[in-house]
């Protein structure tokens, strides 16, 4: 299995809306700031699926709403990055864990990750988690199992430094049938304390609050 993209994990900072209009003079905006990262050199786009897990009565979207003890559980498969006329092939899989208070990712064999995303995760011990990860799974639902509630699918454009990352997310959909209305800039850094670069902060986009898997599993129709 190839490396995955951005494995220190860094801090999201900052969430902007791209309107379409603006998609390409962002995306010339990005590559003059900072390089093309090293999975997508060509900076043509990467294609990620992401599967969120939860229980059959959204127990985790529940305490994900309340903000305070939470954990999101996810297994995203990176696609090779887009070429002309070619169907996207299976890449690469992870499963991503958040709590409130950390991140935490592992590389999965496919077949662990394919069959996850087909049937559920029985206990977070199985994918090998870590205790801590495990703790919070079980305080929040004890011996439930996670069901795949919802796939969001998404291109990818990122550059970086050795601190900061910024990705680029266009045509957000998800297998419900749901299309965000704009597309996402996040800036995001592993720097302490931070700020955002000043030419990001003349692109003229407005800030927004985002959680990918909160809007997907909403029930609003938007």
């Amino acid at each position: 299995m190839a490396d995955l993209p951005a494995t220190d994990l860094r801090q999201n900072v900052l969430t902007l809306a791209v309107p379409n209009e603006c998609l390409p003079a962002v995306a010339v905006a990005m590559r003059t700031l900072l390089a093309a990262e090293e999975y997508d050199p060509d900076f043509q786009g990467q294609y990620l699926q992401t599967t969120y897990f939860d229980t059959p009565d959204f127990a985790l979207r529940k305490a994900r709403l309340n903000k305070d003890k939470y954990l999101t559980a996810r297994i995203r498969c990176y696609a090779p990055t887009q070429q002309p006329g070619r169907n996207y092939p299976d890449g690469n899989y992870a499963l991503s864990l958040k709590t409130e208070a950390g991140k935490y990712r592992l590389q999965l064999p496919s077949f662990m990750a394919e069959n996850a995303i087909a049937t559920g995760i029985e206990a977070l011990s199985d994918l090998r988690a870590p205790a801590d990860m495990i703790a919070r799974y079980l305080e929040l639902v004890e011996d439930q199992r996670l069901v795949p509630v919802v796939t969001i699918c998404f291109i990818r454009y990122a550059v970086e430094s050795s601190t900061d990352r910024l990705t680029l997310d266009s045509s957000i959909r998800t297998s419900t049938g749901k299309l965000f209305w704009t597309n996402v800039l996040e800036v995001k850094t592993i720097a302490k304390p931070y700020t955002p670069p000043p030419e990001v902060t003349r692109w003229g986009l407005h800030p927004i609050k985002l959680s990918k898997f909160l809007w997907a599993t909403s029930p609003e129709a938007r």
